[in-house]
């Protein structure tokens, strides 16, 4: 088996809030007019475009190939564990809460909670996410309550975000993203939420019961931070998130970007801006282009280097992979 970059292909879903910001910005396909809301970038079912392994599925690989490709972290986890997401909220989303590992075994029969993480592409002037409870006094009963007579607002903090805003969701916090932002998704493979309140649409159910048990009622005023980068030779690189099932870091290549995936875990590169060139000496595909949209999976250990084509335009790339120190 040889190693070498994995290009995926992006599927997308078409849902009530939905815009043409994945059709107009990333060239997703739809049906014309369609509300397209989510590109799933890189997943279980995420399908290989490129080489030896064209048209297989993530989850074949990490059946079969394991340590060998995906690092011996991922071995931790009985499925490919992580899914990255373009989400366009062109309206408002659920207010929603997402079980931790433990409730989603227990209620769902599911291996992974939904820790997630949000990197603000874009947002329009004025726009507010909401992003915990606030500071009203509320037991699981009040929240209960507040959620069947559909007044759960009062009890949740609205944050103003920004581009290149950062804000760290893990399971168990009151969310929801709202009209006018784009975000770039760093999650758990879990795609279990329990809707608490839904702006006036009454055709999709809410989970009072399931909802409330997941609220983590110690989650208030989080706060939204937007990261500081470091410079390097020919690059800039930010942390994004780190927690307990992974880390992000963003690159703004103005040069280039000698890297390496960790040993112990792929790295998955999502490119959100400019136009670039992926090259990877010790595998089969020497260079790859990279343009906007676009998502590679760099097998274990693997050499790489990025490099920007256009130097007035940075190539901008967001690098994720698992928490290794565990």
């Amino acid at each position: 088996m040889t190693k070498y970059p994995l290009r995926l292909e992006p599927y997308v879903k078409e849902v009530v809030w939905g815009g043409r910001w994945l059709a107009n910005k990333l060239g997703r396909k739809g049906a014309e007019g369609a509300k397209l809301g989510e590109s799933w970038e890189a997943y279980s079912s995420s399908i290989i475009t490129n080489g030896a392994f064209s048209g297989k599925k993530l989850a074949e690989l990490f059946e079969t190939y394991g340590t060998a490709l995906f690092g011996a972290a991922a071995m931790r986890y009985p499925k490919f564990p992580l899914l990255v997401k373009f989400i366009d909220a062109h309206q408002n989303l659920s207010v929603q809460v997402h079980p931790d590992d433990a409730m989603a075994q227990r209620l769902e029969n599911y291996p992974f909670g939904k820790t997630e993480f949000w990197y603000v592409i874009e947002a329009e002037k004025g726009a507010e996410i909401c992003y915990s409870l606030n500071n009203t006094p509320a037991t699981r009963e009040d929240l209960a309550e507040a959620i069947r007579h559909n007044d759960l607002l009062r009890y949740v903090q609205r944050s103003p975000v920004k581009k290149g805003d950062v804000l760290f969701l893990p399971a168990g916090i009151v969310h929801a993203l709202t009209e006018g932002v784009v975000v770039y998704e760093l999650q758990q493979d879990c795609d279990i939420t329990y809707r608490l309140y839904d702006w006036g649409r009454t055709e999709r159910e809410m989970h009072v019961e399931k909802g409330v048990q997941a609220i983590n009622l110690d989650y208030r005023n989080f706060k939204v931070t937007h990261a500081e980068s470091i410079s390097y030779k020919g690059y800039h690189a930010a942390e994004l998130v780190a927690c307990d099932y992974f880390t992000a870091t963003l690159w703004q290549v103005e040069k280039q970007a000698q890297l390496k995936a960790a040993a112990e875990s792929f790295t998955v590169l999502t490119v959100l801006g400019g136009k670039g060139d992926l090259s990877s000496p010790s595998s089969e595909f020497v260079t790859q282009p990279l343009n906007k949209g676009d998502t590679v999976l760099i097998p274990s250990e693997l050499d790489y280097q990025l490099a920007t084509k256009i130097t007035s335009h940075p190539l901008e790339v967001i690098g994720c992979w698992l928490e290794t120190r565990n």
